[in-house]
């Protein structure tokens, strides 16, 4: 079969591999979408710990084609989405319940092979089914979708608070509508293309800021009148976005850096400022226990993922794809038709 392999940093390419062969406790996935993500282009880079020789992909869908005898629940040609999140189940963190601090992380595409080829093999229990009424390349998305379920959770956003996201990528996108879900009384976001504007309003947003504006701040504050800032998500990952959620809070804002910066950037924190405004900042990582709300939102339609996805190529074609995220700003998510 094919499929794109991580050799070493700055190279990747495809390749001629065995179809895998599965495990008692594994099913066969006839891969049908997978979606490019910014872990991928970090991975590539060097930005982000890869195992030598791994398969990349991690947010798949696809069709089941064999099952392992010990995966009882899982039938062959069920319609099937899948969590990259592979725990060891044995260490500390894993007996706490805290399955994505697990020692043997991150998973599937990163130090197991993932999903950019025609066929993966998957612990049954990484196996979400869909109903097959549910377009495979929407699902596909249910494992973003379920990142940034985790990351609301962690902010523990109410009903009637307002907030602000940074950044109008799929993950922005996909963050004010879940704030929109929440019941935020008001979502601004802050976003680099103009022509995303319209897009953010009719997904949920109340009001869009260009973020190449000198003074940011100043309009976030007339447009809050100077009231109390509840909540700042950051999904962009370069310093300067880091460090304007920082520009914006208030007294009793919660913060989440819900993007993976590279690691050698670095953003200075005043601990005074964090004390004296009881300052709540946090990240996020992972999806510990939120696949299946994530494929409940897609099947249910309550959350708008056809209109974040706006660009197919096929496998063959998956250097253009990657040069595409790179190159073209109007793009929101890549997804590899295999």
């Amino acid at each position: 079969m094919k499929a794109y392999v991580f050799n070493r940093i700055n190279d990747c390419g495809l390749r001629e591999v065995p179809v895998p062969k599965i495990r008692n406790d594994e099913v066969l996935i006839e891969v049908k979408y997978c979606g490019i993500c910014g872990t991928d282009v970090h991975i590539k880079k060097g930005d982000f710990f890869c195992k030598e020789g791994i398969i990349l992909g991690h947010e798949f869908s696809g069709i089941v084609k064999k099952v392992g005898e010990e995966a009882k629940r899982i039938s062959i040609g069920d319609h099937v989405v899948g969590d990259p999140m592979t725990p060891c189940f044995k260490c500390n963190y894993c007996q706490a319940g805290l399955m994505n601090y697990c020692i043997e992380l991150p998973g599937i595409g990163v130090n197991k092979n993932g999903a950019f080829a025609e066929f993966i093999a998957v612990p049954a229990t990484n196996i979400y089914k869909i109903n097959k009424k549910t377009p495979l390349d929407i699902v596909a998305v249910a494992e973003p979708l379920s990142c940034c379920i985790h990351g609301i959770d962690l902010l523990k956003l109410k009903a009637g608070e307002n907030i602000i996201v940074i950044g109008d990528g799929p993950i922005g996108l996909i963050m004010i509508q879940l704030a929109k879900l929440a019941g935020a009384a008001k979502i601004v976001i802050i976003g680099a293309e103009k022509n995303k504007k319209d897009l953010a309003l009719s997904l949920g947003a109340d009001h869009y800021i260009k973020y190449n504006k000198k003074n940011i701040k100043n309009e976030v504050n007339k447009y809050f009148n100077n009231c109390k800032i509840d909540n700042i998500i950051e999904a962009v990952g370069l310093q300067e976005t880091l460090e304007l959620s920082l520009k914006l809070k208030t007294y009793g804002t919660k913060i989440l850096w819900f993007s993976v910066a590279a690691p050698q950037i670095k953003v200075q924190i005043s601990p005074y400022e964090i004390f004296s405004q009881e300052i709540k900042l946090m990240g996020s990582l992972m999806n510990p226990f939120t696949m299946q709300r994530a494929v409940s939102l897609i099947e249910s339609t309550k959350i708008n993922i056809r209109s974040l996805i706006t660009n197919y190529f096929p496998l063959v074609d998956i250097e253009k794809a990657f040069l595409t995220y790179k190159e073209d700003l109007k793009r929101i998510k890549i997804m590899i038709k295999i």
